[in-house]
């Protein structure tokens, strides 16, 4: 009998706390706009081709989609939520070359008030290859006994039907000891597709898969991060009117990223777009 209490009382517990993160989630999409209005006083809202815009006063003028802006509450802090803001140049997207700058706000969570930011001016440009998706990464990087880091994911996609591609890098943010945003780590390439085949059905492709552990091991204050790598090769070969899959060869290695009392140096062969 008290096995079955505790069941469900188990049962309980996780589906409360399920229905708190989707109330949470939804919560923080339905607050973006007066928490954007909060972050940028005196934007003017407008309707554009695709969706509800606002434009920011100032010389500087930057228009934001809001459609294309990303929240989640912070589990580690759940007093906050976290914004990615991409600040486009023209309030028309489809151009020969796309440009946005990048903001990232941590704010409350109860109230429509900025905490900390931090912006990189032209962060996000589309060409030949484009931006396909934002995402906020709120796994538990732990830098030391006082410091969480959160990431943001940004993906990117080719145009090329013969040479397909696409990448996702991995920034880092957190405070610094003034309480300031900044980022710790800038374009991790965490994952990677990319071939060349004759559209029909010949051609080689390979993918990059990384995951980031934390490292107990400290460099100027802060854990490193451990850097595994999986590439898997593959082809496709044409056998009468079948094209069939050819797995290659699969390497794994792992690598230590080491803080250099600002950010996480990334060597060229991992950093991505």
């Amino acid at each position: 009998m008290l096995l079955a209490q505790r069941t469900v009382l188990s049962l309980s517990l996780s589906l409360a706390a399920l229905v708190s993160a989707d109330a949470a989630a939804v919560d923080c999409q339905h607050r973006t706009y007066d928490l954007l209005r909060a972050a940028y006083p005196g934007a003017v809202g407008e309707t554009g081709d695709e969706g509800e815009l606002l434009r920011t006063a100032g010389a500087s003028t930057r228009w934001v989609n809001l459609g294309k802006v990303v929240c989640k509450v912070w589990p580690a802090s759940p007093d906050k939520t976290l914004l990615a803001v991409p600040l486009q140049h023209e309030a028309a997207t489809g151009l020969d070359v796309d440009t946005a700058d990048l903001e990232v706000l941590v704010v409350d969570s109860v109230r429509p008030r900025i905490l900390q930011r931090y912006r990189e001016n032209g962060a996000l440009t589309s060409d030949a290859v484009q931006i396909s998706s934002l995402s906020l990464d709120t796994a538990r990087y732990k830098l030391d006994e006082r410091t969480t880091a959160f990431g943001l994911r940004i993906g990117y996609s080719g145009s090329s039907r013969a040479n397909p591609y696409g990448s996702t890098v991995l920034n880092l943010y957190a405070a610094d000891a003034a309480g300031r945003l900044r980022p710790v780590l800038s374009k991790l390439e965490v994952e990677k597709e990319r071939g060349e085949w004759d559209t029909n059905c010949a051609g080689e492709f390979e993918t990059v898969r990384r995951t980031v552990a934390i490292d107990p091991k400290r460099d100027r204050g802060y854990a490193g991060l451990r850097i595994n790598s999986t590439t898997e090769h593959r082809r496709n070969v044409a056998k009468g009117k079948d094209c069939a899959d050819v797995p290659g060869k699969t390497e794994k290695s792992s690598l230590r990223l080491a803080f250099d009392g600002r950010q996480y140096v990334v060597p060229e062969a991992l950093r991505g777009l």
